[in-house]
Formats: C-alpha cells, structure tokens, sequence
C-alpha cells in the first residue's frame, strides 16, 4: 500500500469512528425536563398530526391519529387509529410494559417480536421492527422512534426508517393530550 492510499484508509476510518461517536443516546438527555413518563402521558385521549417523508426527504404521506391510551398497574394498552389525507386509514393497538430502569417494552400486531425503549430526561428512545404494507404486500422495515416530551401536553416523535441498515424514510408526529 502507497502513502497516499494509507492516507485515504486512516481518514475513512477516522470518519467512520467520528460518525459512529456521534450518535445520540438518551443518556445526552438525562437530566432534562420535563421527565417523560410512557404510563402517564399515554393514559387518556390524545390527537397527533404526522408525515411520512421517503429516503429524499419528500412527503409522501399525510395523517392524523386518535389515541386513547389505559393502565392497570404498570401494563398498559395504546389504541391507534390513522386517518391519511387519502382518507384511508389503519389500526394499531399496543400492549406496553413499564418495567424498571426506565425501560418500556411493547407488543402490537404488526410488530415482528418486541418493541423496546429506554426513556431518560425528557426523551423515550424506541426500536422496533414492523411489518408495512407497500403496494399490496407487507415489508418488514425497521424503526428507531424518538419521542421527545416538550411539555406536559405535548410530544413530538422523530422516527426513522431503515431497510438492510439504511435510512429509506421518516416519520413525524406531533402529539397532543387532550382535555379529560
């Protein structure tokens, strides 16, 4: 190997470790408020407003969702409805886990195995796979959803989606408690 060929593999490995370094964790957010807690702001109704951006960053698609969110204890049950800009819509319904170490874990149907999350400070950090419906069959695709809690009534999630490891999309929704 030649200088300048050493030189390019130390500066793509000195990129590769930067790039890796730089990740967000939800340790960054640790003593931040204000401190979100999945059990009481999924408990009620809530309304978000949401978009799901392509690998470009484009628009695709447009909704809105009604959730009503109950507790027994720390079990927990999360329905979802999406209403697109198409009019069509599509039903989720979550089986969420508050455990300790502020850790949630979850269930739905069309969720391949568990959800899992840690929530610290005013962020919930949650990875899942999930099976989408893309013209007339299903793909499984992966998902590392932030939720960041901006105040008491009011969440944004910033997800992004990835196929084989690579970002191809986006979701953004913004999340608001309604009165109860």
């Amino acid at each position: 190997m030649n200088k300048l060929q050493s030189t390019r593999c130390l500066i793509f490995f000195q990129a590769i470790v930067l790039i890796l370094g730089c990740s967000t964790t939800t340790s960054d957010y640790i003593d931040t408020q204000p401190e979100f807690d999945l059990k009481e702001y999924f408990n009620g109704d809530l309304k978000g407003w949401g978009l799901i951006k392509n690998y470009q960053g484009k628009v695709t698609k447009r909704f809105t969702v009604d959730m009503t969110g109950t507790w027994e204890g720390n079990k927990g049950i999360l329905y979802e409805l999406f209403t697109y800009q198409d009019g069509t819509t599509q039903e989720r319904t979550w089986y969420l886990t508050k455990q300790d170490n502020n850790i949630n874990t979850g269930t739905a149907s069309d969720v391949i195995g568990e959800a899992s999350g840690r929530q610290e400070g005013f962020s919930f950090n949650w990875n899942y796979d999930l099976l989408f419906e893309s013209d007339d069959k299903q793909i499984q695709i992966h998902l590392q959803d932030w939720l960041y809690q901006v105040d008491d009534q009011a969440v944004i999630s910033e997800a992004k989606i990835k196929k084989f490891g690579i970002n191809v999309g986006e979701v953004i929704i913004f999340i608001l408690k309604q009165d109860t």
